[in-house]
């Protein structure tokens, strides 16, 4: 069956984006980053997955969604940005998605759940929302521990869950600033653990969610369910496209872009895809 691979997209590139800034002021440096993180992604041999993908997907988020409340980037970052776009569809045949009104994290989420169960499917992120996903056909890949992540450290790093998809549920009640997410007035990791200690591990979200309502006041329970709306990942974003058959370019091909020092990665995830001379 086939290997997904689901990039978040905005996820990576900014961490290209802001690494390269340390190093120097060229746009092309980001790009380099971004390619050669791509490029050792998809090898089996320097991924620590093991597996060759045979689609995939990049999602971004839209500029005009400012639902994050996010520093404004610089007019640099979004044109460098386009120019990543076209270098990745040229590279790898992908496709690329973005909505208006939606995250990168919903349109993952959809492509996931829209996906033939019988597939297996990962998610590369840094993001800790995106963390709700692992499990039944899906694994997470972790840009920060360069690893995939299974469910038990995932539990033990939110200490209070049962599964992953629970995430949702301790950042409805702890809030994340990170995303203008205020939680729970007053509600902090202690008293988080209280209301968890009423979810079981056989529960469904639904099941969860409601138990730990069941425990608040009507302000708070109010202020639980207005968040949990914005921290659970949507999967009804319209129009996602398939994942894209990965189809890699020769590699002089990509050198020729004339972006500095990404052949010696892309050369060797090439050639382990296909047996092409170069």
């Amino acid at each position: 069956m086939p290997n997904t691979i689901l990039f978040d997209a905005n996820s990576l590139y900014a961490r290209s984006w802001f690494a390269a800034a340390r190093i120097s002021s060229d746009p092309k440096e980001a790009l380099r980053l971004a390619i050669n993180t791509i490029s050792l992604l998809l090898n089996p041999d320097t991924n620590k997955i093991g597996c060759l993908f045979d689609q995939s997907l990049f999602a971004w988020d839209s500029q005009q969604n400012k639902a994050k409340h996010r520093e404004e980037k610089p007019p640099e970052y979004h044109e460098t940005k386009l120019v990543l776009k076209d270098i990745l569809e040229f590279m790898l045949a992908t496709v690329h998605y973005e909505h208006p009104d939606m995250e990168g994290d919903d349109i993952v989420a959809t492509a996931v759940y829209q996906t033939d169960p019988k597939d297996t499917v990962y998610v590369v992120s840094g993001d800790k929302d995106l963390m709700q996903l692992q499990g039944g056909n899906c694994q997470y890949y972790s840009l920060n521990d360069k690893a995939l992540l299974s469910p038990a450290y995932i539990n033990a790093k939110f200490q209070h869950i049962h599964r992953p998809n629970q995430i949702a549920l301790v950042l409805a009640i702890i809030g994340d600033p990170v995303d203008n997410i205020g939680g729970i007035t007053g509600f902090g990791p202690v008293r988080c653990k209280k209301l968890f200690e009423a979810v079981t591990p056989e529960m469904s979200l639904d099941k969860a969610a409601n138990a730990i309502s069941a425990q608040l006041g009507e302000v708070q329970r109010a202020e639980f369910w207005a968040a949990l709306d914005r921290t659970l990942l949507r999967t009804d974003v319209p129009r996602v496209p398939r994942p894209a058959p990965l189809k890699l370019r020769a590699p002089a091909e990509v050198e020729s872009l004339g972006i500095p020092q990404i052949g010696y990665y892309y050369r060797q995830v090439y050639h382990t895809y296909t047996t092409e001379p170069d």
